[in-house]
């Protein structure tokens, strides 16, 4: 039966969602061999996925994966799809303790690197969190701190017939783009960074799909999978409903000097973690500094918790400066220790 998969995609043909349903599963059940997932994953990424197929994909994942059960009313999760190959530091999972700093509950959904020299997973445990709780324990940090992170692999236990497939062949593949769409607490407030304009179209129209309330999906002109300093970025909004059309956001619209984009380049882990603690205590570039604030600035936005997004701005800035972010960042590791 998988084999026909196989034979449709091969032809360009695209699969029916009752089809890339069934095929999903099949893989997620482990029916399937390592080669054969593997097979699957280039076909579809040389014929190109359709709205139809990945929303299905999005589907079987949300159906199989773990749920975590909190209150998610004014959380976001900020994430990229990562793929983008850019080398930059861990820009959204920085943010994500500056959102939090100006008092917006965050679960952020996240794995360890596959493409990039560090993941937020591994940036995480390299400032000294604990990155790899289970259910219950995400519930009570969430509970106590405003802050989750939720390891993927803890959550979508049936990853793990892909792992070996998406490892081996070392690209991106449509779970690249299902990652950020698949969050297990069910946020309904996201910002997405694609790799690319085409994949940040896709993803706004499937989280439409699936009822979510408001998002930003964007992919900068500079390849970023966040909103860049160093060139401008094309954005895609979801509120009450979708425009189909992406708005090209400038920085310098919101006071922002552009950059070079080498002032954004990143490391291994231990570099990035060092460039976040500078970050959320004020002793970062501005280059730096200012790329994390941007960012946070639309998911607290998203987040409905800024009207607009010159609010959010001033917003992410106090939370840098009063020491709201830092005060975040060592709360999240001591918290999460403590709980593991």
């Amino acid at each position: 039966m998988f084999t026909t998969y196989l034979e449709k995609i091969s032809a360009h043909e695209n699969l029916t969602s009752a089809e890339a349903s069934h095929a999903l599963k099949m893989i997620v059940d482990g029916m399937v061999s390592d080669e054969e997932v593997a097979g699957f994953l280039v076909g579809m990424r040389m014929k190109g996925e359709s709205l139809e197929e990945l929303t299905a994909f999005v589907k079987v994942m949300r159906e199989a994966s773990t749920k975590v059960d909190v209150d998610t009313t004014g959380a976001v999760d900020l994430c990229g799809t990562g793929g983008d190959k850019s080398g930059t530091f861990n820009i959204s999972t920085a943010a994500m303790f500056v959102v939090a700093g100006a008092g917006v509950p965050v679960l952020k959904h996240g794995n360890r690197s596959v493409s990039s020299k560090s993941g937020s997973y591994d940036v995480l445990e390299t400032l000294g969190a604990v990155p790899h709780l289970q259910k219950a324990e995400v519930e009570k940090l969430f509970e106590e701190t405003g802050m989750a992170f939720m390891f993927a692999p803890n959550f979508h236990p049936a990853m793990k017939y892909v792992m070996p497939a998406r490892k081996s062949l070392k690209i991106r593949t449509f779970f690249n783009m299902l990652g950020p769409l698949l969050n297990p607490a069910g946020v309904q407030h996201q910002v997405i960074g694609a790799f690319s304009t085409e994949a940040a179209a896709m993803m706004i129209q499937i989280l439409a799909n699936l009822d979510t309330k408001s998002a930003f999906t964007l992919s900068a002109h500079d390849g970023l999978d966040e909103i860049s300093l160093s060139s401008q970025t094309e954005i895609f909004e979801l509120k009450s409903n979708l425009s189909g059309n992406s708005t090209t956001f400038d920085p310098g619209s919101l006071g922002y000097s552009k950059v070079e984009f080498r002032e954004l380049l990143g490391g291994d882990a231990d570099y990035n973690a060092e460039i976040i603690i500078n970050i959320v205590k004020g002793n970062a570039s501005q280059a730096q500094r200012n790329i994390v604030e941007l960012n946070a600035a639309f998911a607290i936005h998203a987040a409905g918790a800024a009207g607009t997004l010159e609010e959010a701005v001033e917003m992410a800035s106090e939370s840098i400066s009063s020491g709201s972010a830092a005060n975040k960042l060592e709360q999240f590791i001591n918290a999460s220790m403590r709980l593991a």
